[in-house]
């Protein structure tokens, strides 16, 4: 019974021991942090950068270590200067190309650039349209359509009055309707009535 009782100590005492071990030595792999590095305003310079310089911005997808090719860099010195200027960007994308790229499409297809007053000023003229709002919900796309917008002028108007708006939700419909939806979910139902009574 005393022999059970200190076989089973030591076994409790060992298994007790490389639980320890493992966690002195977990993890094994490195945790990376570059999610919490680079933040949502470092994306959005970098994206607008992108726009900006849709040659590079092709180059880059394509190749996303020509980032660390001194020669592509003195071809591109405006391309040094934004990095010069976003130390985290520069750091973020020399060390892992490839994952940055990957990081800067998904925020780009997302609508990421779309800021909240975007959003908020697209939720007040489509509060005010309704029929409008609806036919974009259900087809995002129709605010590319010429046709769609010369039947709807006063959509045209506020396009050409706001071209920040403009851009951002002609470049990501689907974005910026779920941005809007987003918004207007937060907004609260008395502040859309009063909005809808103007």
């Amino acid at each position: 019974m005393l022999a059970d009782t200190r076989s089973r100590f030591s076994n409790l005492a060992l298994a007790l021991l490389l639980a320890l071990g493992l966690a002195v030595t977990w993890p094994v792999c490195p945790v990376r942090a570059q999610d919490n590095d680079i933040n949502r305003t470092e994306l959005t310079n970098f994206d607008q950068y992108l726009d900006d310089h849709p040659g590079v911005a092709r180059q880059l997808q394509r190749n996303p270590s020509l980032i660390n090719d001194p020669t592509f860099l003195s071809h591109h010195p405006d391309l040094q200067t934004f990095l010069n200027n976003h130390p985290g960007v520069r750091e973020e994308i020399k060390e892992n190309p490839r994952q940055f790229m990957n990081r800067e499409r998904r925020f780009e297809r997302n609508g990421g650039d779309i800021s909240r007053a975007e959003a908020a000023t697209g939720d007040q003229f489509l509060d005010s349209h309704p029929e409008i709002a609806e036919q974009l919900q259900k087809h995002p796309r129709l605010i590319d359509n010429p046709q769609y917008l010369q039947k709807h002028p006063e959509l045209q108007e506020f396009l050409k009055n706001h071209p920040e708006v403009r851009e951002d939700w002609q470049e990501h419909p689907r974005a910026f309707m779920k941005r809007q939806h987003h918004y207007e979910r937060h907004e609260g139902p008395e502040m859309r009535a009063a909005r809808r009574r103007r």
